[in-house]
């Protein structure tokens, strides 16, 4: 299996409000790959221009940062067929490997504008470096450019940033120094399609946590009446957990909750509920192993939601109070007019 070490390039509307179109909001003007082994050796390169039929102005920031001509986009090729000649390069026996997860939404946002709708695999599975790089480098949370990953590993700087297949490359170039073989089988899922039935819905056991990405609820009740999403297992061997703390909400977008595997201790859970594009939406949840530590940050969180929660009460009641006051007082002085 080679990776294929993507990068995109887009415009925007230069209109302003006007023609704005809400179902591709960045065209895709440039494509860049880098074909690299498992050995994480460059084998091969791909360098497509792409004329934009949407948003056929350049916006000033986009023509500053890349140096793009409206010139050289002219020249380009059709998004469709630049888009089946690069999944024709790509093969049959790759993996896609991204700075971070956009790319890979606008590509499919593009795609299903011109109506190439569900072409890649599902579940979509993919590297993401910029993801590897922080679990590697920083605190598995903090999002670095890929032009200060490369400062910071030392890499020469040959080309400039901001065009496809510079980009391309520099990320591979990460990939080559970086310790990949630690991570590399943290690999990312693309949400942009969700599992449409229970039989799509994808599960996946990773070293520390495990992964289940739901199909589509109308309401939280339906979600938490399925026994996959409301059961609290152990990530390492799929027990029934001592429930320490039940599931909780901090705004109805994310829950939480702890528990204890005899075998292989505390367990912590997340449930993030993810909208669909209509009124439905899906879940992911995670259930990770943790130590006292974790646990005791799943205690801290709950009680700091149940004390906004006090203080979001108490200054309603004062409101309430200020209201009546302000009513008896009006009482009175429409008294004293009698």
């Amino acid at each position: 299996m080679d990776y294929i070490v993507m990068d995109l390039e887009w415009n925007q509307n230069p209109y302003g409000k006007n023609n704005y179109h809400q179902d591709i909001p960045f065209e895709i003007i440039e494509i860049g790959a880098v074909r690299v082994s498992e050995d994480r050796k460059i084998l091969d390169s791909y360098q497509q221009v792409i004329k934009p039929k949407v948003y056929k102005k350049l916006h000033y920031k986009i023509q500053e940062i890349t140096h793009f001509s409206e010139e050289e986009l002219k020249e380009g090729k059709g998004f469709k067929r630049a888009i089946i000649d690069f999944l024709e390069w790509c093969g049959d026996d790759y993996m896609f490997c991204t700075w971070g997860s956009m790319d890979l939404v606008e590509l499919q946002k593009n795609m299903r504008h011109y109506k190439l709708e569900r072409i890649l695999e599902f579940p979509l599975f993919y590297v993401d470096l910029q993801k590897m790089f922080s679990l590697r480098y920083d605190d598995g949370h903090m999002k670095r450019t890929l032009m200060s990953a490369v400062e910071y590993l030392e890499i020469p700087e040959d080309n400039a940033f901001h065009r496809a297949l510079s980009d391309a490359y520099y990320t591979a170039k990460v990939m080559q120094v970086m310790d990949f073989e630690k991570y590399k089988e943290r690999l990312s899922i693309d949400t942009f399609y969700t599992p449409r039935i229970k039989e799509e819905e994808v599960f996946v056991r990773f070293d520390q946590y495990t992964k289940l990405i739901t199909r589509e609820f109308l309401d939280r009740e339906e979600m938490f009446h399925d026994a996959d999403v409301s059961t609290m297992l152990c990530n390492q061997c799929d027990k029934p957990l001592e429930v320490i703390i039940d599931w909780f909400s901090d705004s109805g977008k994310t829950y939480y909750c702890l528990g204890r595997c005899p075998e292989h201790g505390y367990v912590r859970g997340k449930i993030k509920i993810k909208k669909v594009e209509d009124d439905s939406f899906f879940a992911i949840k995670i259930m990770k192993a943790t130590d006292e530590e974790g646990a005791n940050s799943i205690h801290e969180k709950q009680e700091n939601i149940r004390e906004k929660r006090r203080e979001r009460r108490q200054r309603s009641l004062e409101r309430e109070i200020i209201v009546d006051e302000i009513w008896e007082e009006n009482e009175e002085e429409d008294d004293d007019d009698d």
